[in-house]
């Protein structure tokens, strides 16, 4: 597949937070690419950097972060260097976004359908007959009444909320959409139903996502390929087939190991040891080292280099390379 297939690729990303108590890196040194017909998953942890990746990807981060080191390749250009009014035009139009809260993400004293047909009014030539007629396409789209446009937020089931926001991200016809835990507050029957709804829209509409989720089975059904991230790194980065099949990391073998499968003999499930590291403190070696069964002396001391080890199998473990 050829560079100019390559929707993102990011280079040696870095990013931390400003806090009292001192600098947390919360995205460290990370690299991966997008390429079309792929969706990648980010798999881990609460708190392992997975939605900050992704805000940093959408130059949505907070007054006390700030990317420090690295270039995020959208179509070739770098949009860490773009202004915030270059990024205007690059978001909803070239990368959306699902956010985690559907509730929170949304206005409680406006419609719905009136906030979604802002948003294509800022970032179209649309009139706003035609952006409305858009947002009832899309209503269609998603599996909401057209007719509910009138509604406001608390008016909406989760699910519909959910599907909202999913309508929101599909608004501009943007190439990459960053979906981030779009399932975590729904019931598993809700979540079934927006998943499925997820991979019928990336089939029909061709599109490129970055799924990001702590839920392995999720993951697994949306995505074609996995980064797993730990303390601000992906430690295991490759399709997804391979992940399940042979994974390499202790870190992701422990993630495997805490999750039920329907497959094989029936297992007991072991919970991953210890806490996530304190990124106030970092370690100098491996950040997974304290947590590891099979640790070695060189991992408390040498953090590990992030390597290809097999075409398109990239690793960051003293224990294997």
């Amino acid at each position: 597949m050829s560079i100019a297939n390559t929707i993102i690729e990011v280079k040696e990303l870095t990013m931390s937070y400003q806090t009292n108590k001192g600098l947390i890196k919360a995205v460290d040194n990370v690299s991966f690419k997008i390429k079309k017909g792929e969706t990648m998953g980010l798999l881990g942890e609460s708190g392992c950097g997975k939605t900050s990746l992704g805000m940093c990807i959408m130059r949505l981060l907070p007054e006390n972060g700030s990317i420090t080191a690295g270039r995020i390749l959208f179509n070739g250009e770098d949009i860490v260097k773009k202004s915030e009014e270059e990024m205007r035009n690059i978001r909803w139009k070239g990368i959306s976004m699902i956010f985690q809260a559907a509730m929170n993400a949304l206005n409680p004293v406006f419609r719905v359908g009136d906030q979604i047909i802002e948003a294509l009014l800022a970032h179209s030539n649309m009139t706003k007959e035609e952006a409305k007629k858009r947002v009832s396409d899309l209503y269609s789209l998603v599996g909401l009444p057209p007719e509910r446009m009138e509604s406001y937020p608390h008016e909406y089931s989760g699910g519909m909320r959910q599907r909202a926001i999913i309508a929101m991200a599909l608004a501009c016809n943007p190439k990459l959409i960053i979906a981030d835990e779009p399932t975590t507050a729904l019931d598993v029957l809700v979540q079934d139903k927006i998943i499925n709804e997820i991979i019928g829209l990336q089939k029909k509409l061709d599109i490129i996502m970055m799924f990001i989720s702590h839920d392995i089975s999720v993951i697994s059904e949306t995505c074609n390929k996995i980064g797993v991230m730990y303390a601000g790194n992906i430690i295991e980065l490759t399709d997804t087939y391979t992940l399940f099949d042979k994974p390499l990391h202790p870190y992701t073998r422990a993630l495997m190991a805490s999750f039920p499968s329907i497959e094989g003999p029936r297992q007991k499930l072991k919970p991953v040891p210890g806490e996530p590291p304190d990124l106030l403190n970092p370690s100098e070696g491996c950040s997974f080292y304290p947590r590891c069964s099979c640790a070695k002396e060189i991992c408390e001391k040498e953090k590990p280099e992030y390597v290809e080890i097999e075409k398109d199998h990239f690793l960051a473990c003293h224990r294997v390379i």
